[in-house]
């Protein structure tokens, strides 16, 4: 609220941001299983579970989206201890620590992909009735159709390739080139490098505990 309140984006400006979307997957085959109001229920507890992960990551929550949610950094917050990648590894943590709960609750353990993309932005201020600020350009577009190509390679999570060369000055993650995908939408081809934890036996127990 506070940005809205001192007009900081009153005039379109220029950022430099990640976008990070996170999506329940088989969400329509849960949906037909639950029933509406128990997958409602389902989905508000993994968001709950996530807004727990989000301020130790300095993530921003820009849009709820039915069972998709899109989490947004400043560039520099975003790599800084690979936040953008910390905080997705986070959630999947904290939903297998709770494990018992959703099993004895929803009959299941809900997992997520995701995908992450970054670069510059537009933000401004829309609404006039209800005021929110929006982001626009290609990157949202982009970040959005790497996370759908998690179900074509059946990888959990993906990133372009701007991102993923980040990756090499930090231990415990690894980026793999899986292809140069065609995104729908999309004149040209792009680099998709898909994002695991690794466990040196060394620091097994140090990875671990980082997610709590």
């Amino acid at each position: 609220m506070l940005p809205l309140l001192l007009g900081k984006y009153h005039r379109p400006r220029v950022e430099n941001r990640v976008f990070l979307f996170i999506d329940l997957q088989s969400s329509t085959q849960i949906a037909e299983t639950l029933g509406h109001l128990r997958y409602s229920s389902l989905v508000k507890d993994c968001f709950l579970d996530l807004n727990k992960v989000v301020p130790i990551y300095e993530a921003e929550i820009y849009q709820y989206v039915g069972d998709e949610v899109v989490l947004t950094w400043p560039m520099e917050k975003a790599l800084r201890k690979i936040n953008f990648i910390c905080s997705f590894f986070a959630f999947q943590a904290r939903l297998n620590k709770k494990r018992p709960y959703y099993l004895k609750k929803y009959g299941l353990l809900p997992h997520f992909k995701a995908g992450a993309n970054g670069g510059e932005v537009t933000a401004t201020e829309i609404g006039d009735i209800k005021r929110e600020i929006a982001y626009h350009g290609d990157v949202l577009n982009t970040a959005a159709r790497i996370r759908s190509a998690c179900n074509d390679y059946q990888k959990a999570f993906l990133v372009s390739e701007t991102l993923a060369r980040h990756l090499s000055a930090f231990s415990g993650f690894r980026a793999s080139f899986v292809d140069d995908v065609w995104l729908r939408g999309k004149s040209h081809f792009v680099k998709c490098y898909a994002v695991e934890m690794v466990f040196p036996s060394s620091n097994t127990s140090t990875q671990s505990s980082h997610f709590q």
